[in-house]
């Protein structure tokens, strides 16, 4: 006989700069991200870790959950002028997993 799996919850967020609050599709790598950090969140609730080099970052759950995501940013680096700038930026959403389903969500970082 064949174990039956439980259905998983993958969540995909996608980090972008926005200027304007209109999403540019600019991916931010190397973006710091949280899900479900406040304290009211079970331990199985929790994931942190960085975007990869398209502005990603996804992990997979165990259980449904409505959960707060977080991005934060912060980057310095010497401009064509030879002038040290220093970018930072910080966005919110919320994200809704499903068993067996794929939830895909936007951070706009500003």
């Amino acid at each position: 006989t064949q174990c039956k799996k439980e259905p998983v919850c993958e969540a995909i967020i996608h980090v972008h700069k926005t200027l304007t609050g209109l999403d540019t599709a600019d991916a931010v790598p190397n973006c710091y991200v949280t899900i479900g950090q406040d304290d009211s969140y079970a331990e199985f609730a929790k994931a942190e870790g960085y975007t990869d080099a398209n502005g990603i970052f996804s992990h997979t759950f165990r259980y449904e959950a409505l959960l707060d995501v977080v991005a934060t940013y912060s980057n310095t680096y010497v401009n064509e002028n030879n002038q040290e700038i220093y970018e930072h930026g910080t966005g919110a959403n919320r994200i809704k997993l499903v068993p067996g389903e794929v939830a895909e969500i936007v951070v706009l970082i500003q």
